[in-house]
């Protein structure tokens, strides 16, 4: 847009916009001139129709023309008064043409600033595209590392999982050792304690249930749980006892342990239990280096079993040891 002709084009192609643009470029009082006209039209009208009603008062009441002139005078002077008003219309259109002027230049230098907004903006989206890529790569690069970050904590879970396996088999293995070598350590106490068996039990007969003189005298023995066909818990089988040692009719039947425990005192009274079915004179006994707690001596006497710990002996062992004895076998 280059001149004052250029705007009134634009107002002649958009209609819509001369309201708004009269808003914008005239005063109050020249928006309301046009109903001012109208009002001075519907006056003028009133004022024609008052004249005919003269001319028609005046014809008919002759004696009144004085008031009709007076009338007419004021009708005059108020027309004077009227494009006095509209004198002062025009000078007032007149300014406000050069305000229209004034604001048409404005308005160019309102495009112009427009028109660099514009680039402005134009640049400023190149900037933020260019950021918007630098973001999604960056988006892409924390994804990447989150994912890494994931892989390394279910790998850091897996070592932590395989170590606490490794230490639990470690742990199985150091147990199973100690076992072992506890087992081991039972076991050669035990072969002690049979070769000592006459010694320790004062003469008499017996040994392990391996050995076949015991293995003979046992069958004999439980002859009636055979003809029964009930089978005996290994807790309460003799057969799984250590050494079986009798003399005549008394019957020892022996768990030996480097430490006695409560096992070792129930195992002896169970197998005990099964020969007194069948009517054996069976004692349990049990014969260990200690007692595994201070409660595990009280345990036995309240069970009923005998025995020899630590050098210490029962009233029960003394007296077995003190029967006499036949001939004695080694175990």
């Amino acid at each position: 847009m280059q001149d004052l002709h250029d705007l009134i084009r634009i107002l002649e192609e958009h209609p819509e916009w001369r309201a708004e643009m009269r808003r914008v470029l005239l005063t109050e009082e020249l928006l309301q001139l046009p109903e001012l006209v109208r009002d001075l039209i519907e006056a003028q009208r009133r004022t024609e129709q008052q004249v005919a009603e003269l001319v028609q008062v005046t014809r008919q009441h002759t004696h009144l023309l004085g008031e009709h002139s007076r009338a007419i005078a004021e009708l005059t002077e108020a027309q004077r008064r009227t494009e006095q008003q509209v004198a002062e219309l025009v000078e007032v259109t007149r300014q406000n043409s050069e305000q229209i002027a004034q604001n048409t230049q404005q308005l160019a230098q309102h495009s112009q600033m427009i028109a660099e907004l514009v680039e402005v903006t134009r640049q400023n989206t190149q900037q933020l595209a260019q950021h918007s890529q630098m973001i999604a790569e960056l988006r892409e690069v924390t994804l990447q590392h989150t994912r890494a970050i994931s892989e390394l904590r279910e790998a850091q879970q897996q070592t932590h999982q395989t170590v606490q396996r490794l230490e639990q088999t470690t742990m199985w293995l150091v147990d199973w050792q100690r076992g072992e070598a506890g087992r081991r350590e039972g076991e050669q106490y035990e072969r002690r304690v049979i070769r000592r068996a006459i010694h320790l039990f004062g003469g008499g007969r017996g040994g392990s249930p391996e050995r076949p003189l015991v293995d003979r005298q046992l069958a004999q023995w439980l002859k009636p749980f055979y003809r029964s066909e009930q089978i005996l818990d290994t807790t309460a089988d003799p057969f799984a006892a250590d050494p079986i040692w009798w003399k005549g009719d008394q019957v020892l039947v022996v768990e030996v342990s480097l430490k006695v425990d409560a096992s070792d005192i129930h195992r002896a009274r169970q197998r005990a239990d099964t020969l007194r079915k069948v009517g054996i004179n069976a004692m349990p006994a049990v014969l260990g280096e200690e007692w595994a707690t201070p409660e595990t001596q009280a345990l036995a006497q309240q069970e009923g079993v005998e025995w020899m710990v630590g050098g210490g002996l029962s009233q029960g062992f003394l007296y077995f040891r003190q029967l006499p004895s036949e001939d004695s076998v080694e175990a």
